[in-house]
């Protein structure tokens, strides 16, 4: 028990940690409210799913050996970000000459899974974190890896989501407000872009490291 409490202290410590995914989520809660920053949280969270299953299949670790594969799957969530940028950027626009225009269509849940697989850095993270809790050299590991997975996601949950309800209160009284929701999208886009470059930066040093 204290392993797993002392993995959801670090996990805790680690969800607070000022980064693009915890900055997402708190520029939608302030452009779209505590139920769509909500959804996206739920994406990212259940994106572990995918990550705890690759450590338990041993898929990661052949994946992690395979230049190819993580260039690729970087390339996939590089793209991903830049579409999601630009969909933001011309909801953006459309912002600026309709104020009757509908909002972007699409869940923010799926974009918060696709978000969570497609960023290899998160697998890596994984690979580095839960080998050291898991206590691999015991009966049983795969279990403890699958409860580590579970523990992590309401971890994700409950920090980024706590985040997001406290940013849709405190901005509450001026969402509305049009000049608010645009330099909100700017930042959005900002996030985005920043993400996919942190991707494709990774790239380029799988490639030339």
């Amino acid at each position: 028990m204290s392993v797993y409490l002392s993995f959801i202290f670090t996990a805790t410590l680690l969800a607070l940690t000022p980064g693009p995914d915890v900055l997402l989520v708190v520029a939608i809660a302030a452009k779209e409210g505590f139920n769509k920053a909500l959804q996206l949280t739920l994406g990212l969270a259940n994106g572990v799913v995918f990550h705890t299953l690759l450590i338990v299949l041993g898929i990661s670790a052949l994946i992690q050996a395979t230049p190819w594969a993580m260039q690729a799957i970087a390339l996939f969530g590089a793209g991903y970000l830049l579409y999601l940028a630009w969909l933001t950027w011309q909801h953006r626009s459309e912002q600026a000459t309709a104020a009757d225009q509908p909002k972007i269509q699409g869940s923010y849940y799926g974009r918060g899974v696709i978000m969570n697989i497609s960023n290899p850095k998160v697998l890596l993270f994984f690979l580095a974190l839960f080998p050291q809790f898991a206590q691999l050299g015991e009966p049983g590991y795969a279990l403890r890896i699958v409860i580590l997975g579970l523990l992590f996601m309401l971890v994700t949950v409950v920090v980024f989501g706590g985040l997001a309800w406290l940013t849709a209160k405190s901005t509450q009284n001026v969402m509305q407000k049009p000049g608010f929701k645009i330099t909100m999208d700017y930042l959005t886009v900002g996030i985005f872009v920043l993400l996919a470059g942190l991707l494709l930066y990774s790239v380029f040093q799988w490639v030339h490291g």
